[in-house]
């Protein structure tokens, strides 16, 4: 009796959350503002490491089927079923297992046995009495399974993972429940975060869906002068699945399923598992305008370098070239840094960083991305009060912002090349800006104002 009680506690413990550090919880609160049109499931995380469950999409209500559909799964005990109301799931649960493990067929058998007699334990109805693991996959450091608890009409799904060559208990050990029911979608995405020195560093990024669909990468990403951005792809699978681990590149990716782009964005679903910093790397002040915060740099810098990777951008180390109090029509008049990293193309990204609740540092709760040029950047301020920052040369001591049909909406002075300006940007579609002597020193579009674009020239597409 008393092993038995250990080994149920023990159980209950692996479902623990580590404690994340506060840069970590500002990724996961800025990426779900950012990605809240996304269909995407939340993630659990276990004890000593954080693992992410499968991303299934967003709950709703199951659609009507025929009255021959077998009955729904006991509730109460058992975390609910969702029913299999989608041609695509269909296929997705119909798929083949995938992964550099499918044809270990031994280990396919013995996985299926053991989470079939952990349905309990893992929360899955009794009833879903088909058991069967549709990705099994070794990368550096970590091994993955998706395992489909099914039935005629009803299916759960489950997420297992342990280190590269972890025994089925090991991966039991590591599979957790959501804390609700999960709707089913024709794709799985996760990824893990794993504490080192301190802090949380992506090493697991998975990618699944039905057979048959085309899976490719890129990383290579340029900004263009004009916001957009051009890139290369290569193909990875035919057989609709990615898995990425420790040390990889960062990637964007694309799911082309019967000659339609089903999914384009970062890695891993865009749930933030592709940051693979391992420290706040040090904050490159040269030839920036006004007093810089070495501290509050490092955290704008780092956040810019990890939306770069995120998005499989290219460019080098992000350079702080602002940073100041913004006015006091801005609410709370909140210290700000913006920083750039521009490509070999000409184009830049850049990132506003808004301390808009000072008491939450380091935890800025305001950030922004635009394109811009080198010399050249406007980008939205915090705030219901609309407004522009513009940073420019120094010589530039006057900016005008332009409608779309060239009308001069608003402007205003620039100290040292910098300036906020109250305008809807929404509104502007050019900058223009001057020197003391009234000649023209740039004028440039500005396409992430306009639209309201937030990442950083493309969109991340979900047409499942």
């Amino acid at each position: 009796m008393a092993d038995e009680i250990k080994e149920a506690l023990t159980r209950l413990a692996e479902p623990v959350v580590p404690r994340p550090d506060p840069y970590h919880r500002l990724l996961v609160r800025v990426r779900r503002r950012r990605q809240r049109r996304m269909t995407v499931a939340g993630v659990v995380g276990l004890a000593a490491v954080a693992a992410a469950l499968p991303v299934f999409g967003a709950a709703g209500p199951p659609a009507a089927t025929d009255a021959a559909a077998s009955p729904p799964p006991a509730i109460g005990t058992y975390q609910p079923a969702s029913r299999i109301d989608k041609p695509m799931v269909r296929r997705l649960l119909d798929s083949p297992t995938r992964g550099n493990l499918a044809g270990d067929e031994a280990l396919i058998a013995e996985i299926r046995r053991q989470y079939r007699a952990a349905r309990a334990q893992l929360l899955v109805d009794p009833s879903l009495d088909e058991v069967k693991v549709l990705l099994a996959h070794d990368v550096p450091g970590a091994r993955t399974v998706v395992v489909a608890f099914l039935n005629d009409s009803y299916a759960s799904l489950r997420h297992g993972f342990g280190a590269a060559g972890a025994s089925v208990p090991e991966l039991l050990r590591k599979t957790g429940s959501p804390d609700e029911r999960q709707s089913l979608e024709p794709y799985v995405f996760l990824g893990r975060h794993s504490p080192v020195a301190g802090h949380y560093v992506a090493d697991l990024a998975v990618g699944l869906a039905p057979a048959g669909c085309h899976v490719e990468t890129s990383a290579d990403g340029r900004i263009q002068p004009d916001g957009t951005v051009t890139r290369s792809w290569q193909a990875v699978s035919g057989d609709g699945f990615v898995v990425r681990g420790a040390g990889q590149v960062a990637e964007r990716w694309r799911f082309t399923c019967d000659g339609v782009v089903r999914y384009a964005g970062p890695e891993g679903g865009g749930r933030g598992t592709v940051i693979r910093v391992e420290k706040t790397p040090s904050a490159s002040t040269t030839g920036a305008l006004g007093s810089v915060d070495a501290t509050f740099a490092a955290t704008a810098v780092r956040a810019l370098q990890d939306s770069l990777e995120s998005n499989g951008l290219t460019g080098p180390a992000p350079q702080v070239i602002w940073a100041g109090r913004l006015p006091d029509w801005v609410p709370g008049a909140p210290t700000a840094v913006l920083v750039r990293s521009c490509s070999t193309a000409g184009g830049c990204a850049a990132l506003l960083v808004a301390d808009v609740d000072p008491p939450r540092r380091p935890e800025p709760a305001y950030q922004k991305s635009a394109a811009g040029q080198p010399d050249l950047v406007a980008v939205q301020v915090p705030g219901e009060t609309r407004g522009v920052l513009v940073v420019g040369p120094e010589s530039a001591v006057r900016a005008e912002l332009l409608d779309a049909k060239g009308r001069t909406i608003a402007s205003g002075r620039l100290e040292a090349g910098a300036g906020a300006i109250r305008a809807d940007p929404r509104q502007v579609s050019k900058i223009k800006i001057l020197d003391r002597d009234g000649r023209i020193l740039r004028t440039e579009a500005t396409p992430s104002l306009s639209t309201g674009f937030d990442q950083l020239g493309e969109p991340t597409v979900w047409a499942w």
